[in-house]
């Protein structure tokens, strides 16, 4: 067997950050931290947190007032930052910069009236603070699809989900030139995103069964999965090795190995040491 590795893998800079300054709150910190909501889409990670004894909650009403809260690196609204300091919570805002720089982007867009298009995932945490800081006037859409009849608009704005895939929204974005007198078009993809997505890719084609780590509710990860199926390439998504089943692989295979920008290294490498148990 030959194992092959994705020039990107692991943790991206913004995830890093997060996950940094939550540990340095967790370590200065003697009293109970909460979190709102997973941090990322890691289970693994989380798990490592609540051992730590962090309490995730999802409902902000229920984080006692005074508490010091971290928050999730996929972004929180203004009216949350402003709930924290009416009631006095001390909270450590782990947004990921491209994430804050969508969202700025997003309230551009909102008070200049622009009819805002979200190319994105509607019950992804991180469109849902989008959408708070817009009102809730914008259109989530996930496919071209869903926006042949919009009706023609004075302006239009689009911008996309850190996490989704650069040639759709390319697809989409052209699409709307007919919609509109004036087409904004804001490339609000993550750098990270697009390494692992073009890493990936290039590897996939190069490989017998390719093997994507991290966690399934990871959009990123998931992207990295849908990709490589795309290619026609055999393709497993796991979270860790317990999931890994041996007959999925042959002693001969070339296995391509990648991750999401939320899996720590350590996930990796566990993986691959299982890999060489078996095969080499």
């Amino acid at each position: 067997m030959i194992i092959l590795l994705s020039k990107k893998m692991g943790f991206c800079l913004g995830v890093k950050k997060s996950i940094e300054l939550a540990n340095k709150t967790i370590k200065n910190k003697n009293t109970m931290i909460y979190m709102y909501g997973p941090i990322i889409h890691n289970p693994r990670i989380i798990k490592d947190y609540q051992k730590k004894g962090v309490k995730i909650i999802n409902d902000f009403s229920k984080i006692p007032d005074g508490s010091t809260v971290i928050t999730r690196a996929h972004g929180i609204s203004p009216a949350r930052c402003m709930e924290a300091k009416n009631r006095k919570i001390n909270l450590i805002d782990t947004t990921c910069p491209n994430v804050k720089k969508l969202q700025k982007i997003a309230t551009y867009l909102y008070e200049k009236q622009y009819f805002i298009i979200i190319y994105g995932d509607k019950n992804h945490p991180e469109i849902s603070s989008v959408m708070e800081m817009v009102n809730h006037h914008a259109l989530i859409v996930n496919q071209t699809a869903e926006i042949i009849d919009i009706n023609q608009k004075k302006k239009i704005g689009i911008i996309s989900q850190t996490t989704k895939n650069m040639h759709d929204f390319k697809k989409m974005a052209s699409f709307l030139v007919d919609k509109t007198k004036e087409l904004r078009i804001f490339n609000t993809i993550c750098p990270a995103t697009m390494e692992r997505q073009e890493s990936v890719y290039d590897l996939s084609k190069n490989v017998d069964v390719m093997v994507i780590i991290g966690g399934k509710n990871s959009a990123n990860t998931s992207r990295l999965a849908e990709i490589c199926k795309n290619q026609g390439v055999k393709t497993y998504h796991v979270e860790e090795k317990n999931q890994l089943k041996r007959d999925w692989f042959s002693k001969n295979d070339r296995v391509g190995i990648g991750s999401g920008a939320s899996t720590p290294d350590y996930l990796t490498k566990e993986i691959i040491q299982q890999l060489k148990e078996w095969y080499l």
